[in-house]
């Protein structure tokens, strides 16, 4: 407790109900540090806006004699505005009650002593009791001497009213001067006075009688009583009495002995105050010098006052500031208290150890309240329903599943539904949904492109072709022969049975006289006579516009094939530009000569279609790609789907692909992205459209359909780990998954990272996933284990669907979480090959879409020799299995030889934890999830064996770990325990993978005898 303000006054105290006033009455007995026999009433204000320690004096008045009680009643006493902070009453030594108004004492301006209103004058002796009425603020109860109680009705403070005195002085009962009194504060009917011989009395005040009476048997007086604000028929007494300093609670309906008793002062009580918020908290003061708070549930003491020189004899709490309490003592001052419930030391004894953290106050409590939790929960509390009987009030507190996005929980367990079987036929339905679907050209194109990647073999280079609109050729069939066979007679208009007539008719007819009388040439004299004037014809039939050759180089060229030089007859025709004659002499040269005069034939050409050819016959479509027009990209990648080799298929689209990105056409990139596999790049250019409300749609729904195209790329190209650059986008994908209550949905999208070498928030994300589930040592020991062995998109997802007929607001029955949670994901060997469960299963090693040669395109056999081999003639090489990775360290087999000697006893200490916390859960006999977690432990102490081993670790942990380790040996594990703590506020980024290991093995010795 620290003070807060404070007052030099030796006097009795009253605190305003409804306002910020304390009155403050010159106490009976006290003397002041100038002797004064002076009594007075003062008003003060309790301003805790002012940095001021001192209460400011706001009114004063002269009193007739020194107060032995001081009350200050509520506001609805007295009728009337002129009394709107009630009344305020002081019991006097002469046996008189003093009544003043407090507002004219603050508003008389230097007048205050005419602010008394009444004087009461009934009792012989010192009026020692004296309180106001909670529920008729109007009553006021006054003993005395002889064990006389008034009751005083002021709701005309200037003609008050008494009612006839009640007086026990008959038989044992009998009391003697009534030396506290107290209304009860449920029936305002009941009021209870005890004595200065020991006798207390619980007074009917409908009946004018006692309703019961007791004593203490040990107890020869009593100074102070309270009621129990929540029990009606409890109250406390205590006495001061320094032979018996301890407070009892007594049940009036049985009061042949206390119910409890609190014993901790060891002098007597002189005054007491029990908190009207809060029962469970009572202030009393003693002659010991102690000013204790008690916890009336447990009885323990929760916290203390300063002591002073003298003791304090007046407590009282602060009705509007709950915590603040008024305290005046003997030493001539009046202070003002904030209890701070916290652990606080003992007054007086300096070092001793901190007490027990009380429990929160009720006034600090909150009745109803709620909580968003992680995965989709939402917690509620509110007080239960009370039962009869119960003393201590109760609170039911209920678990929620609370689901926002509707839309993208149907929507994510929707697309595993359609991947869960894992078919191609499934996924190219997935896709063709997808197209028909989408509401933009970008998204239909992308998700047909998508379709093609699940096509087998020659269909995939069919489809594609088709997809980018090339139709591939068909293989002739014998139809289609006969056909052009046809054809070709038509055109010649070759009528072979029309001829055969013929000439049969013209060998039945004797026309020899025609034939001897006109004789014609025959058909060998003909050509005698055709080549005998072969120039001179040849001369007349030539065309006037053709340029006859130059017999110079004709003769040239004769000579060099004449010695059989094809290269230099080959030479001088392409200097003469004439390049068929080139090509025809080249042929006949050998197929050196031949490619050579085809490469110089194309390089001079003009023509579009000859540089397409010139990449098929020389292979060198790096070429291509790089320098065919961009408007031309289909033809472009139609060409690499029929002539690249798988080799080199990659590499060509990526290309492609970089050129398209740079001149802005991110769709046709795209689609050559996804061409290559090259899912990075892929999902880059979709990530550029993750706006929020981009398109009129949400920020999930437009995440949900990037995740749904970049699993779909994953699982055509047979990707098992995304990198490090998609890691934020399947995070915070992973994250929404999770706040809505798919756990397990977003813990196997994590897994797809595999790594534990990204971001802290990743790590963090990955535990609370865990953690979050039913079988925490087994998700424990998986999360470990994610990056040793592949692991499935999606496996036995078993989550209940929501039903989106139901509100928002559901509430959670109980949790079936399926026993098999994460370790059929992260359990696997590590040599273990992946694997999809019940997705995406390939049959061959996963590969992306590679072109594939049909069998029926007919090629040229002229151009056969540059053609690229048809994957389907060469058999693919099966790809060269890595070595398999080095298992991690564990306890048993990291290596220590390295460690200096200062951190040599860390090595031994954390051995010997690790060997006793394994033996604790049994040993062989352990169960498999306490195996798991052994196993895990292993490992995670292992690697920060290995990182003492290499020096990679740094001073501050190396310090803390000596500390813990030194802690260990001597079983010290409260110590080791707050060590483990401040590494985990202070180094967490260092020491986060193997600290929740140790943290562990500590709690399992601590818990566990040796």
């Amino acid at each position: 407790m620290a003070c807060i303000k404070s007052a030099q006054r030796a006097a009795l105290t009253a605190l305003a109900p409804d306002a910020p006033y304390l009155a403050a009455g010159t106490m009976s007995g006290a003397v002041d540090m100038s002797f004064s026999a002076s009594a007075n009433i003062e008003i003060f204000r309790l301003d805790f806006q002012s940095d001021s320690p001192d209460l400011p004096l706001l009114a004063s008045a002269p009193s007739p004699d020194r107060f032995n009680r001081l009350s200050w009643s509520r506001p609805s006493a007295v009728e009337g505005d002129s009394y709107e902070l009630g009344l305020l009453a002081g019991g006097l030594s002469d046996g008189s009650v003093a009544v003043w108004n407090p507002l004219i004492m603050i508003s008389s301006e230097g007048k205050a002593e005419d602010a008394m209103v009444a004087r009461l004058e009934k009792h012989t002796g010192p009026v020692c009791g004296l309180e106001f009425s909670e529920l008729t603020p109007n009553r006021l109860a006054s003993g005395a001497e002889q064990g006389e109680l008034c009751i005083w009705d002021l709701k005309n403070p200037v003609e008050p009213t008494v009612y006839p005195p009640l007086k026990q002085s008959v038989g044992s009962s009998a009391q003697a001067e009534i030396s506290c009194l107290s209304w009860n504060p449920k029936f305002q009917h009941i009021v209870a006075t005890t004595s200065s011989n020991g006798m207390t009395v619980v007074w009917d005040l409908r009946n004018q009688k006692p309703l019961t009476s007791f004593s203490d048997s040990v107890r020869r007086k009593s100074s102070v009583l309270q009621w129990n604000p929540d029990m009606s028929t409890q109250l406390i007494v205590a006495s001061d009495d320094d032979s018996s300093p301890s407070l009892r609670v007594w049940d009036v309906r049985k009061t042949i002995s206390p119910v409890r008793e609190f014993v901790g002062h060891s002098k007597g009580v002189i005054a007491m105050s029990w908190c009207p918020y809060d029962s469970s908290f009572l202030l009393t003061c003693s002659k010991d010098n102690r000013t204790i708070c008690w916890d009336t549930v447990s009885g323990e003491i929760i916290s203390e006052l300063p002591t002073s020189d003298n003791w304090n004899f007046d407590l009282h709490w602060y009705r509007k500031i709950p915590g603040v309490i008024a305290a005046s003592s003997f030493d001539g001052k009046i202070g003002i208290y904030n209890l701070e419930f916290s652990g606080l030391y003992a007054a007086g004894d300096a070092g001793a150890p901190a007490r027990p953290r009380a429990p929160a106050p009720k006034w600090l409590k909150c009745p109803t309240g709620a909580s968003f939790g992680f995965g989709g929960k939402l917690v509620a509390f509110h007080p239960a329903a009370p039962t009869q009987g119960a003393q201590v009030s109760s609170s039911e507190v209920h678990v929620h599943n609370l689901v926002i996005e509707q839309s993208l929980v149907s929507r994510s367990t929707e697309f595993e539904a359609a991947i869960q079987n894992g078919d191609k036929s499934s996924l190219r339905a997935l896709c063709e949904k997808k197209s028909q679907e989408s509401l933009s050209d970008e998204e239909r194109e992308t998700w047909g492109f998508l379709r093609v990647m699940f096509e087998d073999g020659d269909v995939a280079r069919t489809k594609l072709l088709a997809h980018l609109g090339f139709e591939p050729p068909q293989a002739p069939t014998v139809d289609a022969t006969d056909e052009l066979s046809q054809t070709l007679a038509d055109t010649l208009n070759l009528d072979h049975g029309t001829t055969t007539d013929n000439a049969d008719a013209q060998f039945l007819v004797d026309n020899g006289d025609d034939f001897f009388n006109n004789p014609q040439p025959s058909e060998a004299s003909l050509a005698e006579e055709s080549i005998s004037t072969n120039g001179e014809q040849i001369e007349q039939e030539m065309p006037g516009d053709v340029v006859p050759s130059d017999p110079s180089i004709d003769k040239s060229i004769q000579h060099a094939l004449v010695v059989g030089d094809y290269k230099g007859a080959v030479n001088q025709c392409l200097a003469a530009n004439r390049m068929a004659d080139a090509l025809v002499i080249a042929h006949a040269g050998g197929s050196a000569l031949w490619e050579s005069t085809r490469n110089q034939y194309l390089r001079k050409s003009i023509s579009p279609y000859l540089k397409v050819v010139s990449a098929m016959v020389g292979n060198d479509l790096m070429s291509f790609v790089s320098t065919w027009p961009l408007s031309s990209w289909k033809e472009t990648l139609a060409l690499l789907c029929t002539f690249a080799r798988k080799e080199e298929w990659n590499v060509l689209c990526d290309t492609l692909a970089s050129r398209l990105l740079s001149v802005g056409d991110t769709l046709a990139a795209t689609l050559c992205y996804i061409c290559a596999g090259n899912i990075d790049k892929a999902v880059e250019i979709w990530s550029r459209n993750l706006k929020s409300e981009d398109g009129g749609k949400a920020y999930v729904d437009l995440l949900q359909d990037l995740m749904e195209k970049t699993i779909t790329l994953a699982l055509a190209t047979g990707h098992k780990r995304f990198s490090a650059s998609l890691s934020k986008l399947v995070e915070n994908y992973a994250e929404l998954l999770a706040n809505q209550g798919l756990l397990k949905t977003a813990m196997e999208y994590l897994k797809l990272l595999g790594s534990d070498e990204h971001s802290h928030e990743l790590a963090i994300l990955r535990d609370r996933i865990a953690f979050s589930t039913e079988e925490n040592d087994a998700a424990r020991s998986s999360v470990s284990d994610s990056t040793g062995a592949g692991t499935p998109y999606f496996a036995n997802q078993n989550y209940i669907t929501p039903d989106h007929s139901q509100n928002l607001y559901q509430q959670v029955q109980s949790y079936n979480v399926p026993s098999n949670t994460y370790s059929d994901g992260y359990q696997q060997q590590p040599n273990a090959t992946f694997a999809y469960s019940d997705a995406y299963q390939p049959t061959q090693p996963a590969q992306m879409f590679m072109p594939s040669n049909n069998q029926g395109f007919v090629q040229r056999p002229g151009l056969s020799s540059a053609q690229p081999s048809s994957p389907t003639q060469s058999p693919a090489q099966a790809p060269a299995q890595p070595a398999p990775p080095a298992p991690p360290p564990t306890v048993q087999t990291a290596d220590t030889s390295k460690v200096s000697a200062e951190l040599r006893p860390v090595i031994a200490t954390l051995t010997r934890l690790f060997d006793e916390t394994s033996k604790a859960p049994g040993g062989s006999q352990a169960t498999q999830a306490k195996k798991r977690e052994i196993e895990d432990n292993s490992r995670k102490i292992g690697a920060l064996f290995a990182k003492l081993n290499s020096g990679d670790i740094s001073p501050n942990v190396s310090s803390k770990l000596i500390q813990l380790c030194s802690a260990l040996d001597s079983s010290d594990f409260a110590t080791a325990m707050h060590l483990q703590v401040i590494l985990t506020t202070s180094d967490w980024d260092e020491c986060n993978f193997w600290l929740a290991a140790l943290k562990r093995m500590i709690k399992t010795r601590q818990n566990f005898r040796m």
